[in-house]
Formats: structure tokens, C-alpha cells, sequence
């Protein structure tokens, strides 16, 4: 398998997020949504987007995000993002480790072929300031 890379995203919170652990311990539900910026030859635009994550009991979030993506060229494109962000302690900063699968959607002619791709992501959040950065790689089969 080979990455290709698609694009770097950069979100941020726009009011806040906001964590409910109902039953006591660190388990839990979230819930916020953000704007922000894609940029990359193959896809740039802006995006809006939500979040409503699980919480483990060991504090590691995972993220349920959708969103879309409004491309330079007038298209619309659709993304989910899941899976883990683990918690780690950089220079008294908290930051989120994020470590996600990514799949897009879209009607549009020009970015049909996202619509049979998948996605890795690698990036991080801070949790003080509530802003991620993303890069967004596409995984291409040696198989195929």
C-alpha cells in the first residue's frame, strides 16, 4: 500500500466544546462544531463541521466528525472522520494525538473519485486553544 498525500486540514471549535460525563469517571460524551480551511493540489476549500465524540474511561476521545468541505471550484464535498485522539503532556500543553480514517463523498463530476477512496489521518489537537491540524492521506493499493 502507498499514501498519496490529499490535503492538510485545519479546524478549529467555533463555540466551544462541550464534555458530559453523566455517570461519574472519565467516560463520556461530547459535542461542538467548527469552520476551517483544506488546502492540497487535489482538494482545497472551506469547511464546517461537527463533532460528537465518545469518551473512554482512560480520557482518549473518539471523534465522530462530519462535515463539508465547499471546494474552491464550487463543489461540495462530504467527510467523516473517526477514530481515536490520546491525550499527551507537550512543554505543559495538553495536545491530542489524532489517529483517524477519513472517507469523502461528493456529487460532483471533479471529485467522483473520492467517492472510492480511503483515507488515513495524522495530526493534533490542542486542547487549550481547541485547534486541529490534519494531513489527510489517500492509501492506494499495490494489489489493484
Amino acid at each position: 500500500m502507498r499514501l498519496n498525500k490529499l490535503c492538510s486540514m485545519d479546524l478549529s471549535y467555533t463555540d466551544g466544546f462541550h464534555l458530559i460525563r453523566p455517570y461519574g469517571g472519565e467516560s463520556g460524551l461530547g459535542w461542538g462544531f467548527g469552520t476551517g480551511t483544506v488546502s492540497g493540489d487535489r482538494l482545497s476549500g472551506t469547511a464546517q463541521w461537527s463533532n460528537h465524540p465518545t469518551r473512554r474511561g482512560d480520557g482518549a476521545m473518539l471523534p465522530a466528525v462530519r462535515g463539508l468541505i465547499e471546494a474552491g471550484d464550487g463543489a461540495e464535498v462530504v467527510f467523516d472522520l473517526t477514530g481515536r485522539t490520546v491525550f499527551l503532556d507537550r512543554d505543559g500543553v495538553s495536545t491530542g494525538r489524532q489517529l483517524l480514517l477519513c472517507v469523502f463523498e461528493s456529487e460532483a463530476e471533479s471529485y467522483l473519485w473520492l467517492n472510492n477512496s480511503v483515507c488515513i489521518v495524522e495530526g493534533a489537537i490542542n486542547a487549550e486553544t481547541l485547534t486541529a491540524h490534519f494531513e489527510v492521506h489517500e492509501c492506494i493499493s499495490d494489489l489493484l
